[in-house]
């Protein structure tokens, strides 16, 4: 039996923040519950037997934690890890009498080098080793946790998501696109600029870096202002739910930052490649802290969600408009008919 018109509206009343919370507690509790490693690649430093053995005996491992290749050297090392391509190195002693050597980039991830540590501490003991620690990679002291990469990324995100939301609900006359793309593309300088000021000039989390901020944050507000046009066209004043899961609540567990992508289900680290948070979050680490090497695929993402958007709601918007215009035409027939027959019996 339907429902009346009433009640539907007290029913969507209490599932949209139902639905909020079940989607926030389910994706944020199934991502970070327990945390543990997944085929987290790291390296054994040296060229002799024991480095080949111990690297064998990580690799087997029960549960895969880890994927261990062999390097010859520090330096190569110390590139890896610098190339994100590694999240930590350790280092056999050189001497009977040496110290192993741990290497880790914090600005990689704080929580991902505490991890490392705590996987090579206990190989250090069991093979009776003094382990020395150094940080390839050092987070700045106005930013010891690694936490403002992610809380600007989430900001950038908030601003293209809310504006669109606003603007469908509250000024739908705005909502076409030719006023749209002018409109987010103003509210993203605006918007890149006011996260600029508030993380650097006023809170001291970042120092310099003015320029690739400004661009980055643009860039990232305006794709997801884009994306959200296309959920609005696809599903109305619904589009903030497909719009808050795919921008904040997947995002955060799958951006890199506050965990290890190699901690987490292994469905994180797919999204980890194509949503636009880790996106923005890791090209803006790579900015800040490893002199811009690494941004250009994460700028690429960043660029596709902004265009998919544009292109897709275009497309959405002339279908719509021939569909509207083929009625149009229709009825203008069928009244056109209806006439001719009125006057016909008329005349008869």
């Amino acid at each position: 039996m339907p429902l009346p018109g009433g009640a539907k509206k007290y029913v969507f009343m209490v599932m949209f923040p139902f639905l909020i919370v079940m989607l926030l507690v389910s994706v944020y509790s199934g991502a970070m519950h327990s945390p543990s490693p997944k085929d987290m690649p790291v390296a054994v430093v040296g060229q002799s037997a024991q480095a080949e053995q111990l690297a064998s005996s990580l690799e087997a491992t029960d549960g895969s934690p880890l994927d261990v290749r062999v390097v010859s050297t520090v330096a190569e090392a110390e590139q890896l890890l610098h190339d994100r391509e590694i999240s930590g190195a350790f280092a056999l002693p050189a001497g009977a009498d040496g110290d192993a050597v741990l290497y880790t980039a914090q600005a990689a991830g704080a929580a991902q080098a505490s991890i490392v540590e705590s996987i090579f501490q206990p190989v250090a003991d069991a093979q009776h080793l003094d382990m020395d620690h150094k940080d390839v990679a050092p987070l700045p002291a106005s930013d010891g946790m690694g936490i403002t990469v992610l809380f600007t990324a989430i900001g950038w995100m908030l601003s293209g998501y809310l504006v669109v939301t606003v603007v469908s609900s509250g000024a739908p006359e705005l909502a076409s696109l030719r006023r749209m793309v002018p409109l987010m593309a103003g509210w993203a300088a605006v918007m890149s600029t006011v996260v600029w000021l508030l993380v650097g000039p006023v809170i001291g989390a970042v120092d310099g870096h003015a320029w690739a901020l400004l661009g980055l944050g643009w860039l990232s507000v305006f794709s997801v202002a884009m994306a959200q046009t296309l959920l609005a066209r696809l599903f109305g004043p619904l589009a903030v739910l497909p719009g808050l899961a795919l921008f904040m609540f997947l995002g955060v567990p799958s951006s890199n930052i506050m965990m290890s992508i190699y901690t987490v289900p292994g469905m994180f680290t797919f999204l980890h490649q194509v949503l636009p948070l880790p996106a923005a979050g890791e090209a803006l680490r790579s900015v800040l802290y490893f002199g811009g090497d690494g941004a250009g695929g994460h700028l690429v993402v960043l660029g596709v969600w902004a265009v998919a958007g544009l292109l897709l709601t275009a497309g959405i918007d002339l279908l719509r408009h021939r569909r509207k215009k083929g009625r149009a035409a229709a009825e203008a027939e069928h009244i056109t008919a209806d006439s001719v027959s009125s006057e016909a019996m008329a005349s008869a």
